[in-house]
């Protein structure tokens, strides 16, 4: 049997630069990708898991009477507003959403969901030296935003969201596998003719991780506990929670 931190037929290529990273791309096609990328969270599964993932964080964690929430590279601010409307939903009072990213125009439209009823706080910045100081928001996430890193770089994305969480840090990506990587090229002949998703979306999958190569990333920040969770939609998870925060993640 192969084993499973060499996937069959689907080969590590997040060496591979994606063209959403580029500069200079027209503003038009960036925010209509980004529109897609929002039609993605819905259909493929990454917002059921945030769901999850908010609803053990408010059971579990000491937030206190109002609850702060980062979400780093989090493009159009989707991602941040919806963790806010379920934590307000669930009672924790007053929410404080965050939305980082360093695109121009995702940021400029993150800052327009006022208009939604959910005001999102947009910071231009940095992911590999997050603008907060050290445990200053409670929840930390980074969805289909780690395999954008490799080396160093991806080591230092975990290490600056572990910094700046008090409680818990969620990295959601995508496992690493052929029928994902076949099933995103599908989904994106029927769904979108946008081209940087089109191009972008199946290298993606390329990029994507294992179980051993997440756990291995979060080793050796140990004032973590940390596990990786795989779910439907080839969903990976690394989560991790601060151990003076409350009691053990448990094995799932």
């Amino acid at each position: 049997m192969m084993p499973r931190s060499r996937p069959w037929l689907v080969p590590d290529r997040r060496s591979d630069p994606e063209l959403m990273d580029a500069p200079g791309l027209p503003a038009d096609e960036v925010a209509d990708a980004y529109a897609v990328l929002r039609r993605v969270n819905r259909h493929l599964g990454n917002n059921r898991v945030i769901d999850r993932e908010v609803r053990r964080f408010r059971a579990e964690d000491p937030i206190g009477p109002a609850a702060s929430v980062l979400d780093v590279g989090s493009g159009s601010g989707d991602v941040p507003r919806r963790m806010a409307r379920l934590l307000d939903r669930l009672g924790s009072g007053r929410v404080v959403p965050i939305a980082l990213d360093r695109d121009p125009v995702a940021t400029m439209i993150a800052g327009s969901s006022a208009s939604e009823g959910v005001p999102v706080h947009v910071v231009r910045g940095d992911a590999l030296n997050l603008p907060f100081p050290d445990r200053s928001v409670d929840l930390v996430t980074a969805v289909k935003f780690a395999h954008h890193f490799e080396g160093e770089a991806l080591a230092r994305l975990l290490s600056e969201m572990a910094r700046v969480s008090r409680c818990r840090v969620v990295v959601l990506d995508i496992r690493r596998h052929w029928l994902a990587y076949a099933g995103f090229v599908a989904w994106s002949r029927v769904f979108t003719r946008n081209r940087l998703v089109r191009l972008d979306g199946p290298l993606s999958v390329l990029r994507g991780f294992t179980d051993e190569e997440l756990a291995g990333l979060a080793a050796p920040l140990g004032e973590f506990y940390w596990t990786v969770q795989r779910d439907l939609g080839f969903q990976i998870s690394l989560i991790g929670k601060r151990k003076n925060s409350s009691q053990k993640l448990t094995s799932r």
